[in-house]
């Protein structure tokens, strides 16, 4: 069995693209999504609504909600938003912004793939998380948010999509800063040379974990049925950008700054600086309008988890210092790099907290934590751009197992 399947796709029509398409759910706050959802009437946003999205913190039956969100889907399909390419085909899917560039591979992954360990990932899931979307997926009965997976950049592969992006795309458009283009793999030789290579690696999730998780769910509960997939892109690892993810304590804090900066000297050396450290091995603290290099005294010890920054963040200060576990807190907020500097310290300053600044993972640590099987602190990587919804859609009922893919509620 391979570990990517070309298949029958809706792809957005080019004149509506930048009206339908959106970014992932998951990948805005309750108030990004509250301003897309009233500007565009058309976004993918609307089929993918769950209970957070009520206004006002109204309760919302999510089984209602869903029924809304198949509305929506009926609509966009109504209106002949999406345009069938029935025959079965992989499709390059280019994402470039201002300062970066990467171009991937969009196909289905079978669910075994992500049982036998020839797809690996590096978090944790939330059960309750991963039944809410598993809901959400089978009585809609269609997919648009691709899972994003890393592969080990191989030239034949290369090869391949850069003849293929040579040609004429079928979709250019632009939302917000990010340009997003496709192209069409329909060449029987060059889809099978693109699977041979990669049934020899193993794959790594960088984004969607909860969404593959769902997906093999419903899968097994259904039976196993053949024929079901996982709508992924896979970008080779060289053109991937993966930035930090910074711990913010929310304040006010339950110490004095002096006291902080006293408790933290008895655990790594604590120096004033000018500007964000940026270092490996070395951390970043903002309190008190003042930013500090905290240097623990074994700056690499361990392997796999233990070797990550996030984690002896955690056991020589979060823990230790504020109490905080590891499956986070209600006074622990994670920023990205992505957000600007700027607005990170004028949340500090704002509410009196403080921000602990990373460095990301390096793609080698990446790796490692997933070949050993282990999982990552929450929230330990942030990639940049991520593949947007609405583009790419697949309806269940196209291949045959819709049926064997619904679940009794």
């Amino acid at each position: 069995m391979s570990t990517l399947d070309p298949f029958p796709a809706r792809i957005v029509r080019a004149e509506w693209a930048e009206h339908v398409v959106s970014p992932m759910h998951d990948a805005l706050s309750r108030e990004e999504r509250a301003a897309i959802l009233a500007e565009r009437p058309y976004s993918w946003l609307h089929v993918s609504r769950t209970p957070e999205d009520a206004v006002n913190g109204q309760e919302v039956d999510p089984e209602v909600l869903d029924e809304a969100n198949s509305a929506a889907l009926g609509r966009l399909l109504d209106a002949g938003l999406f345009e069938e390419f029935p025959e079965p085909a992989l499709y390059v899917y280019r994402l470039r912004s201002d300062d970066h560039e990467q171009t991937g591979i969009v196909g289905e992954v079978p669910p075994q793939a992500f049982v036998d360990g020839r797809v690996l990932g590096h978090e944790g899931v939330q059960p309750e998380r991963v039944d809410a979307l598993g809901l959400h997926l089978a009585r809609l009965g269609a997919r648009s948010t691709l899972v994003a997976l890393m592969f080990r950049a191989d030239d034949d592969i290369r090869k391949i999509v850069e003849a293929t992006t040579d040609g004429t795309p079928l979709r250019r458009f632009g939302t917000g800063d990010l340009e997003q283009t496709v192209w069409r793999i329909d060449d029987a030789e060059s889809i099978e040379r693109i699977r041979e290579r990669l049934d020899h690696q193993s794959l790594y999730i960088t984004d969607g974990h909860h969404r593959a998780m769902a997906s093999v769910e419903l899968w097994e509960a259904a039976g196993r049925p053949e024929g079901a997939g996982v709508p992924a892109v896979l970008f080779p690892d060289e053109e991937l950008r993966m930035l930090g993810f910074h711990r913010r304590v929310v304040g006010p804090l339950p110490i004095g700054a002096d006291d902080l900066l006293s408790r933290l000297r008895e655990r790594v050396t604590v120096e004033v600086v000018s500007v964000q450290p940026a270092e490996r091995g070395v951390f970043g603290l903002y309190v008190d309008g003042r930013w500090y290099r905290l240097v623990p005294a074994q700056r690499e010890t361990g392997a796999g988890v233990e070797s990550l920054d996030v984690s002896r963040l955690h056991q020589l200060v979060l823990e230790p210092i504020f109490g905080f576990g590891e499956a986070g807190d209600p006074g622990l907020e994670f920023v990205s790099d992505a957000v600007p500097v700027d607005e990170l310290t004028g949340r500090v300053d704002g509410d009196g907290g403080a921000a602990f600044t990373l460095m990301p993972p390096t793609f080698d640590q990446f790796v490692e934590v997933a070949d050993r099987h282990e999982q990552m602190p929450a929230k330990a990587t942030y990639f940049d751009p991520k593949p947007q919804s609405g583009l790419f859609l697949r309806l269940e009922d196209e291949d045959g197992i819709s049926e064997d893919l619904s679940v009794n509620p």
